[in-house]
């Protein structure tokens, strides 16, 4: 230590921090008179009694060498420490005599420094920081500095010591870890004085980007908003150039008292503050957000605010952005493609997922099916088939845009887009009650275009045959809510299944009029009557096709209502049985839409198979019980949107009345046949949405529209099964609008894999795909036949931990993927390849394996957004192909 008496900074205050690791140094020795004389001016700021080590140590201040005698002459128990404080340089030989070191001794910081470090020297660049020592030994835990093993303590040591214990800043955490210190800085930087936070600023700066920028923010005393000021900043650097962003930026240089805007230090602050951001929980984001909101109103930066991903205001922004856009293409004044692009950068905000039924994707979406011509199909198979595949998607998008998104420009901007798909489907669904009309006349069905009374007999029995089964019936389901239910069970891991045969949508119609009374009486009695549910009870286990499926064990079983649920919640006891049961065919009807439309209440309704307890009770009952599920419906319905009460002869239901003595207004149409089940055998039917003939509900049913009259049928699989004889895997298959740009159901030429020629011309692009997708020769050209003939490929194939994807599959994805720029939404791409969604994800997942080496990410899926993304270039390198 000697060696440093020159560098020493010398003290005549003494202070625990300091006399601390002293004494730790001294004791070691063990001396036999553990009492030592230290030089002291002014007051004691410690306790009378430390404890060092496993020794007590008394400390007393002697302002004369009087009171030190009189100190040294009281009784002491034996091996206890004594510190004597004294301002006195020189003290008797008698005194000194009593001493473990027989002088009065200085403290100097480095002296204390060195075992508080365990070092034995000290590096000159630190010893010439003589206010870092005293920093050091003053900040010192009790029981020292981390150990390093080097016998010398260097600068870069020491600071990181002082930032971790004086100041409480992580060194390692970046700049991120500097900003949650920010916010709270402590006292030890607000007290410091000017020289040691100028050198602490320094420091910093010098190895941390953007810490100036921080730092300046609490010089001027904002340390509350550091993080919200950072994510301003993405908007003062990414807004376009001009004088709105020049004089935003001169508002915050002044706020920060003088701080010169640098780009560099606001990126890397920005990109630390949304980091920050995302790691809050969601509370404390929410109040991260609006106090950025607030900032953005002081800087008078409003206009600038869409350069935003992280902002609220910056997604309201980007939300009016995209009405107004799509206002002007409603006039004709602006493209679609405009449109998409505003959508798009809705989609890459941050909190675009949290809109409810994301309103962005279905206004692009409906305003693509408008982009597209109408279509007129010949015959009530086409229509209905158009409906199943078209119409009722865009019946999904207007029903929950009319929800609205609480934006004003967005809002008024959908009202008048639902307005004109209003009017387009009013127009369909007049053609579809025209061809109505004159099927019921002859009502010709066939297995291309079912009758309800149709479905136990060739569809549930058959099946039943192969597997034991639960029939489901969705009272009152339309296509609409088909289509969310299976969007929802897609992802939830059932397959839906249809016939080899019949690969297009199961098309199936009501009884007329569609009300329960006839149609859901027909079809689970398997024949054109009317009824109630005794009828059904009844019938139901009568059945002959479900009887034959029964093989003589336990016949069919119905359950109704209040047989479904618990009053506790839950399935019933007695239904859980069954399901779990070995009975073959087990039945439910579910009243839930039915009940919901009876209902005048503004409520925001969706359909995924979690919003209707009963269902989601069943199919996780039939899931764990292996049976395969039959989900139908008797009737459709049209929802509440501005009808008139018309109260025609005031002899019929909601959308139906008796066709005698009374002529035909707008908006109805007259059937009659065999499947009228009226007593006349005929009755007029209301068709457009306008008209109702009850009081208002939320919904109603009876009339000729498509979405009342024609019912769905879903098979649905649990998980990757071995499909019954004469049935296949469904490909996910929504209109191409509906999914993304209508292109995107054509793959790109060259890529190896051909377009799968529609059976018929569909409506609206949309493409009928083989039961699994493109024909399995389809064979690979280019870069793909590269990649499968590589000898890394091989050989990741080889050691892949599962069945690796077959080849011909592999082709489909890759091409599908290259065939649209690398990236895809998984939905589309499932589409695209026609692969189920739920066989897609375990493909991807395996694919992944194979093409991912060494954690480069050549193929990866966003479990958030649903993307899916190939970087050709990467994968070239790491397969060692030609070229991208």
């Amino acid at each position: 230590m000697d060696d440093y008496d020159e560098r020493r900074t010398v003290s005549g205050t003494v202070t625990p921090e300091r006399l601390w690791p002293q004494l730790e140094a001294w004791l070691a020795g063990d001396p036999s008179r553990p009492i030592f004389a230290v030089y002291h001016e002014g007051d004691w700021s410690g306790s009378d009694v430390l404890m060092v080590g496993d020794r007590y140590v008394d400390v007393r201040v002697c302002r004369s060498e009087l009171a030190v005698r009189e100190v040294l002459s009281a009784p002491r128990e034996a091996g206890r420490g004594l510190v004597l404080l004294t301002s006195i340089d020189q003290l008797g030989a008698d005194v000194l005599a009593r001493l473990a070191r027989p002088r009065v001794h200085r403290l100097h910081s480095s002296d204390a420094l060195l075992p508080l470090f365990g070092v034995r020297a000290i590096d000159p660049a630190l010893a010439r920081q003589r206010w870092l020592i005293d920093a050091l030994v003053d900040s010192a835990p009790r029981a020292g500095y981390e150990s390093a093993g080097a016998l010398q303590l260097d600068l870069a040591r020491a600071w990181r010591a002082l930032l971790v214990h004086r100041y409480g800043i992580d060194p390692d955490g970046g700049l991120g870890g500097l900003l949650a210190w920010a916010a709270s800085p402590g006292t030890a930087f607000v007290e410091a004085e000017a020289a040691e936070r100028k050198a602490l600023t320094a420091r910093l700066v010098g190895t941390m980007p953007g810490a100036e920028a921080v730092l300046a923010v609490l010089d001027a005393g904002d340390g509350d908003d550091v993080v919200a000021l950072g994510l301003v900043m993405r908007v003062l650097l990414n807004a376009p150039d001009g004088a709105a962003r020049v004089a935003a930026r001169t508002r915050l240089e002044v706020r920060l008292k003088g701080w010169a805007f640098d780009a560099g230090s606001a990126a890397a602050w920005s990109l630390a503050a949304e980091a920050t951001l995302d790691a809050l929980p969601s509370h404390l984001q929410a109040t991260v957000q609006h106090r950025a909101d607030r900032l953005i109103e002081i800087l008078q930066a409003e206009s600038l605010v869409a350069a935003s991903d992280h902002l609220t205001s910056g997604l309201r922004a980007r939300m009016a952005a995209f009405g107004g856009t799509l206002a002007a293409w409603t006039a004709g004044k602006r493209s679609i493609a405009a449109v998409a692009a505003d959508a798009d950068r809705i989609a890459q905000h941050r909190l675009a997922d949290s809109l409810p039924d994301a309103p962005h994707r279905l206004a692009l979406a409906l305003a693509r099916w408008l982009d597209l011509d109408a279509a007129s199909p010949p015959d009530l198979r086409a229509a209905a088939l158009l409906h199943a595949t078209d119409g009722s998607y865009a019946d999904w998008a207007r029903s929950t845009l009319r929800n609205g998104a609480g934006e004003p420009t967005f809002d008024a901007a959908v009202r008048k887009l639902v307005a004109k798909a209003d009017a387009r489907r009013e127009s369909e669904e007049e053609h579809f009650a025209q061809t109505l009309a004159s099927w019921s006349a002859h009502s010709t069905t066939d297995d291309a275009l079912l009758g309800v009374e149709h479905i136990l007999e060739r569809v549930v029995g058959p099946l039943a045959v192969a597997r034991p089964l639960l029939f489901i019936v969705m009272d009152g389901m339309g296509h609409r809510v088909a289509n969310e239910l299976l969007d929802d069970l897609s992802h939830a891991g059932w397959t839906e299944l249809r016939r080899t045969a019949h690969s297009e949508r199961a098309l199936a119609v009501s009884v007329l009029p569609s009300v329960t009374a006839v149609s859901r009486t027909s079809l689970l009695t398997g024949s054109l009557r009317r009824g109630t549910m005794s009828d059904e009870q009844a019938a139901f286990p009568t059945h002959t096709a479900l009887v034959s499926a029964s093989a003589g064990g336990e016949p069919p079983r119905l359950f109704h209502k209040g047989a479904i649920t618990d009053r506790h919640g839950g399935l019933t006891a007695e239904l859980s049985a069954e399901v779990a049961g070995d009975r073959r065919v087990v039945g439910a009807v579910i009243n839930a839409i039915d009940d919901h439309l009876a209902r005048s209440e503004q409520l925001r309704t969706s359909w995924g198979a979690r919003d209707i307890l009963p269902l989601w009770w069943l199919l996780e009952a039939a899931r764990e019980a292996g049976r395969i599920v039959v989900l139908a419906s008797d009737h459709g319905h049209v929802l509440e949107h501005g009808s008139t009460l018309n109260r025609g002869s005031g002899d019929g239901g909601e959308r139906w009345q008796r066709a005698t003595g009374r002529s035909l207004e707008t908006g109805e149409v007259v059937v009659q046949g065999t499947r009228v089940l009226v007593p006349e055998g005929a009755c007029v039917l209301a068709w457009s949405e306008k008209v109702r003939y009850a009081v208002k509900k939320n919904g109603y049913h009876g009339g000729a529209s498509a979405q009342e009259v024609l019912t769905p049928l879903l098979v649905l699989a649990p998980g990757l099964v071995d499909t019954p004889d004469g049935w296949s895997e469904a490909p996910y298959d929504p209109p191409a609008w509906w999914l993304g740009d209508p292109a995107s159901d054509v793959v790109a030429p060259g890529t190896g894999v051909p377009d799968a020629p529609p059976a018929e011309p569909r409506p609206g692009e949309q493409m009928t795909l083989a039961p699994d997708g493109p024909p399995a020769d389809v064979s690979a050209t280019g870069w793909i036949t590269e990649l499968l003939a590589s000898d890394v490929f091989a050989e990741r194939r080889a050691s892949a931990g599962r069945t690796p994807v077959p080849d011909e599959r592999t082709i489909r994805i890759l091409a599908a993927l290259d065939a649209h720029g690398g990236q895809l939404l998984k939905d589309a791409l499932a589409r695209a390849c026609g692969i189920p969604v739920m066989r897609l994800t375990g493909m991807l997942a395996a694919l992944r394996q194979m093409l991912n080496i060494d954690g480069y990410q050549t193929l990866t899926v966003d479990p958030a957004t649903g993307d899916v993304k190939l970087d050709r270039v990467l994968l070239a390198q790491q397969f060692g192909l030609s070229g991208p």
